[in-house]
């Protein structure tokens, strides 16, 4: 009885070593990507962050538009190397962190354009398309009377 009871736990011990190096397996290929995920996601976000200040140079960006630009462009640049973008918290930190880390070096390279500027902007450019039609419309009537005497 002895016997047959530890053929059987030899029998199931055996059985169950290629499920337990399976999930062995899939645990330090799940580690081996974290840590790939972790060693790029730095330099990913830090690129992230100044693309987006570099684009609040000719335009206003608020920060929130700023965050989520980077936080997208991460995501994209970890699609192309097939990682995970799963981890959303983590790689939102990751945003966040470098954009604490950079702030002060990036207002002093990258001045940016506040809300009241670029409304002064925009309101600029729509005078200046403004007179550009009138002086359009002004030289069509003179054509027009041109060709009516």
């Amino acid at each position: 009885m002895d016997s047959n009871l530890s053929n059987l736990i030899v029998a199931i011990a055996l059985a169950l070593i290629p499920i337990i190096g399976g999930y062995a397996t899939s645990i330090l290929k799940k580690h081996k990507e974290i840590v790939t995920l972790i060693q790029v996601l730095e330099p990913l976000a830090k690129d992230a962050v100044v693309a987006m200040q570099k684009l609040g140079v000719d335009r206003f960006i608020s920060g929130d538009q700023k965050k989520d630009g980077a936080v997208y462009i991460v995501k994209q640049a970890l699609l192309r190397l097939n990682l995970s973008t799963n981890g959303e918290a983590l790689i939102n930190n990751a945003v966040e962190k470098e954009y604490a880390l950079l702030i002060d070096n990036l207002n002093t390279v990258y001045p940016q354009v506040t809300k009241a500027q670029q409304e002064a902007n925009d309101a600029k450019d729509k005078a200046e398309q403004l007179a550009k039609a009138q002086q359009a419309l002004t030289d069509a009537q003179a054509k027009v009377n041109e060709l009516q005497k």
